[in-house]
């Protein structure tokens, strides 16, 4: 007795899939995403049966027991939301602002968008020769995509973030400054992040960084790094008194768990 099973073609219940289950039957390959299936024994006719849709047609094909045909279901390619009640990350990333300077970060935070998924963070970063430790509170929401299908789709999401604290500023033993104060910090800027198949974020971050400072030297540098001035333990040389503030682009890469 030939055993049969049903594969039902229906219309698209989804304009937004992007990656497709294939079903091949006979070397005939369909395209498609297969709604639901039932295998629990295959022996008796009824009890195997595949639904697929193929965004096209509502035929229904008939398959032989005989026939050859192999079914590849698509990756899970959705955007995945975070069960626990924290996140931590943990950035990487460079400040522009006289020539190119590195930065680490670290932050841990509550997992609630209607709150702005607030958490608290610290850091270290250089810019002129002075280095920063910031202490910060950080914010973040996502604004991308809106729709809530379109959201539950999407493999990426955009995103507004804010960091805002203090940081610490120091001469690490280089003698480049006579005194170095740190002052307010403030980073605002836009995100885009994708879920990894290990349940975590990957995101880069451009923003606009803003560091309050005061300096006392009597040594100036170059783009480069290299001083153009003499020894500032010399008495001899002009005292050089800053106050202001660093401001430039940020970019930074992080990894959110």
């Amino acid at each position: 007795m030939r055993i049969y099973y049903y594969f039902f073609i229906a219309l698209s219940f989804s304009a937004f899939s992007q990656k497709k289950d294939i079903l091949i039957i006979d070397g005939k390959k369909y395209k498609g995403q297969i709604l639901e299936y039932f295998n629990k024994d295959f022996s008796y006719g009824d009890s195997g049966y595949i639904l697929f849709d193929n965004g096209i047609s509502q035929d229904t094909i008939i398959i032989s027991s005989e026939d050859n045909y192999k079914i590849k279901f698509r990756r899970f390619n959705s955007f995945f939301e975070f069960k626990k009640k924290s996140w931590n990350e943990l950035e990487f990333g460079f400040d522009f602002h006289s020539g190119l300077s590195s930065k680490l970060l670290f932050s841990k935070g509550i997992v609630n968008d209607k709150i702005l998924n607030p958490g608290f963070g610290i850091g270290i970063f250089k810019i002129d020769q002075i280095n920063f430790s910031p202490f910060y509170l950080s914010f973040n929401k996502d604004i991308f995509p809106i729709d809530i299908e379109k959201k539950k789709n999407s493999k990426f999401r955009t995103f507004i973030y804010q960091n805002i604290g203090y940081s610490i500023g120091s001469d690490f033993g280089d003698q480049d400054y006579i005194s170095t104060k740190g002052g307010i910090y403030f980073n605002l800027g836009v995100g885009f992040k994708k879920s990894t198949y290990r349940n975590k974020h990957i995101s880069l971050k451009i923003g606009y960084l803003i560091q309050k400072y005061k300096s006392v030297n009597n040594m100036l540098w170059d783009n480069t790094g290299f001083p153009i001035l003499n020894n500032p333990s010399s008495s001899n040389n002009n005292i050089i008194r800053r106050k202001g503030s660093f401001r430039g682009l940020t970019i930074t890469f992080s990894l959110i768990f």
